[in-house]
């Protein structure tokens, strides 16, 4: 595989699913970090099609667009789907992901911590539910998301509750929220965590950003 070159600013965002697949699966790349004083040079350097990050170059190719580069590296690292049912099932839960970080970014954004404290103990209660169910609908949810292989789903679920909620920066403010409310995807955080050493290891080491 030729040299991998992942552009986004010094920042979790729309980036940090896609960054967990490489390390998840052990492929080298460049995570290049774009600091916010540099945005407006890289951003007239010609790098963004669509004048936004991220930007993902690999296979020769320069890829634009988070959920499209996504889907990009989860077929090329072996995280894809066999049919159109079970591609159904990890884009539906994508899109609820979505949802859910588009909700609460706002309240990061706005540095909203109280309204963030109330809504996690109540609307993402609701959210951990439905996404537990779907979980539970495939083999008891005692695996992954989508059949019996790991898919761009489990990132995608995996990283926003880790991000929004277990991260070290809350100690274990939400921890209790998983476990309570949903002990079937609390296992699934720890299984998925555990499957990979070099996801382990780059959550360790990661740099820290607020969101």
């Amino acid at each position: 595989m030729s040299a991998i070159t992942f552009h986004y600013f010094d920042a979790y965002g729309r980036a940090e699913a896609i960054r967990m697949m490489f390390h998840y699966h052990g492929t080298h790349f460049t995570d290049r970090r774009v600091q916010f004083h540099e945005w407006p040079s890289v951003q007239a350097s010609g790098l963004c099609e669509f004048s936004e990050l991220p930007v993902l170059e690999m296979d020769g190719l320069r890829l634009a667009q988070s959920r499209s580069i996504s889907r990009y590296v989860a077929q090329k690292l072996g995280y894809g789907t066999s049919n159109h049912y079970d591609e159904y099932l990890v884009e539906s839960i994508c899109d609820l992901r979505s949802d859910i970080v588009q909700y609460f970014l706002k309240m990061l954004f706005q540095k909203d911590l109280e309204t963030y404290d109330r809504e996690m103990s109540t609307s993402m209660v609701e959210w951990l539910k439905l996404i537990e169910a779907r979980l539970v609908k495939n083999n008891g949810g005692n695996g992954w998301f989508v059949g019996n292989k790991v898919t761009r789903a489990d990132f995608e679920i995996f990283e926003t509750i880790y991000d929004f909620m277990l991260k070290d920066d809350f100690g274990n403010k939400y921890s209790h929220l998983v476990a309570t409310h949903a002990p079937k995807l609390n296992s699934f955080m720890t299984r998925f965590r555990e499957s990979s050493h070099g996801l382990k290891n780059y959550l360790n080491s990661r740099p820290r950003a607020f969101f």
